[in-house]
């Protein structure tokens, strides 16, 4: 980081290329237009560029990124003039199969897969972030509460709860899915 905030277009373009897929499945979060969301994280790389020289080291880099894409997606869904209610594309996401597993265990991985992407399409969201950003992203509850700008015990709140319908719309999917077969 030190080196982007001195101008070196090279960090930069490494910096670039760690964090464009997840700042652009971030933004999805708000964005449900994929053009919308590509010009939103070009707008939060070139923050990031002109911004670097104003990065503390408070948080991780990637919670500084991270808030940066939260307030551009947030003001482009102001400008587009409609909420867009959009979702994380986690089928954008690759499945990375586990080489030592055989057909039968790749084709239950995406069953499930599949069903949990179900799952989190049902959630409301702020559950839907909340669920992206502790466990997606992997960020502390307390870099999740800087970021949202919420007190910790709200994030755990949230946390547990999106947790809690995460796993009944995940069940009443595994049920159907059992009685449909």
């Amino acid at each position: 980081m030190a080196a982007v905030a001195a101008g070196d277009r090279r960090s930069f373009e490494q910096l670039y290329r760690i964090y464009e897929a997840r700042v652009f499945h971030y933004i999805r979060t708000f964005v449900s237009d994929r053009a919308v969301a590509d010009e939103v994280l070009v707008e939060v790389m070139v923050s990031v560029w002109q911004g670097a020289k104003t990065f503390r080291h408070i948080s991780r880099v990637s919670t500084w990124i991270l808030g940066i894409a939260r307030h551009k997606a947030l003001d482009a869904v102001r400008r587009t003039g409609r909420q867009q209610h959009g979702r994380v594309d986690l089928e954008e996401i690759a499945d990375v199969a586990d080489p030592a597993d055989g057909p039968a265990e790749d084709a239950d991985q995406r069953k499930l897969a599949a069903l949990t992407r179900q799952a989190l399409a049902k959630l409301s969201r702020d559950h839907e972030e909340i669920i992206r950003l502790a466990f997606y992203e992997e960020l502390p509850y307390e870099e999740i509460s800087a970021l949202l700008d919420i007190p910790v015990n709200t994030v755990k709140t949230r946390v547990f709860y999106a947790k809690r319908q995460l796993k009944q719309h995940l069940t009443t999917l595994m049920h159907g899915e059992s009685c449909d077969a």
